[in-house]
């Protein structure tokens, strides 16, 4: 196990190095003008090493620049929400098709037919229709994002109202894991039943083996999430543009019109969040079933 820990920790540490070595290109190299001070790629990874991202471009003359560490943080808590709701919806209707697949022969071709739709359907253009007429047209949702507390920002705040402004954007992204999460739980349910088969023959006692088998289909279906969340970080950046989520993709859309310091900063804050959940699932499965523990 401290093998195996060792390699996926130096690993995710080059990972981790290469994108935000990407980063720093992206946000002050490949522009031809930006706003906001360069401080070399040395200079970049140092103030990384001290926990420093630098501040923002002041939105106004003789006002003070916000801290970027502080956006980040604030968007970071926005993405994660996000995602959250995205991956229970996700997972609880991919858990549906799988079961309908499984246990109703007679409503299998409809889920796989409506689960390839949903697989086939770009999560911006659901997020489009869902705002324009759930949102725009029929007032079904409130569009715009709803924070916990009260601030001065935003006309709505508390539980209620929050989870109200994640809602539409979660179904927008969630239809589309859960179109993909059907058909591997439908296909994990089969390969279970067959491995519990299996060991009965092999003489193995039927609750052990129905517990080894929930365990190892379980822990891959947490390696599946664990991996898909890099890919949701990316298609929820649009989400978060046209929901009005101020998330770590909307920042980086935004902060793409000049505001190179932020870029970066969000760019960084998305990778850590992608390679501290890919690292930490995988330790958490290493750590269960030794069968996992492979490079």
């Amino acid at each position: 196990m401290r093998r195996y820990l060792l390699v996926r920790a130096a690993w995710q540490a080059g990972v981790l190095f290469g994108f935000v070595s990407l980063a720093y290109v992206v946000a002050f190299v490949a522009p031809k003008t930006h706003v906001g001070h360069d401080p070399g790629y040395g200079g970049f990874l140092g103030d990384l090493a001290r926990g420093s991202l630098g501040r923002s471009d002041a939105p106004q003359p003789g006002v003070a620049a916000p801290s970027i560490r502080s956006l980040v943080w604030d968007a970071s808590w926005v993405t994660l929400s996000f995602l959250f709701l995205t991956g229970i919806f996700a997972v609880g209707l991919g858990a549906l098709f799988a079961f309908a697949t499984v246990r109703s022969p007679r409503w299998r071709s409809v889920v796989r037919g409506v689960g390839m739709i949903f697989v086939s359907l770009l999560p911006l253009w659901t997020g489009l229709y869902l705002a324009a007429y759930l949102g725009a047209d029929w007032h079904v949702v409130r569009l715009g994002y709803c924070p916990l507390r009260a601030s001065p920002e935003y006309p709505c705040h508390g539980l209620g109202s929050w989870l109200a402004s994640l809602l539409l954007p979660a179904i927008a992204l969630g239809i589309y894991f859960a179109g993909i999460y059907g058909r591997w739980l439908a296909a994990a349910f089969r390969k279970g039943a067959e491995e519990y088969r299996r060991d009965l023959e092999d003489g193995r006692d039927a609750a052990e083996a129905k517990r080894a088998a929930r365990r190892r289909h379980g822990l891959a279906f947490a390696k599946q999430l664990s991996r898909d969340f890099a890919f949701a970080i990316g298609f929820g950046a649009f989400l978060e543009a046209v929901f009005g989520l101020p998330g770590l993709g909307r920042t980086v859309i935004f902060a793409a019109h000049g505001d190179a310091p932020l870029m970066a900063g969000s760019l960084v804050a998305a990778s850590v969040l992608a390679a501290g959940v890919t690292f930490l699932v995988d330790v958490v499965c290493a750590a269960r079933d030794p069968s996992f523990r492979r490079f």
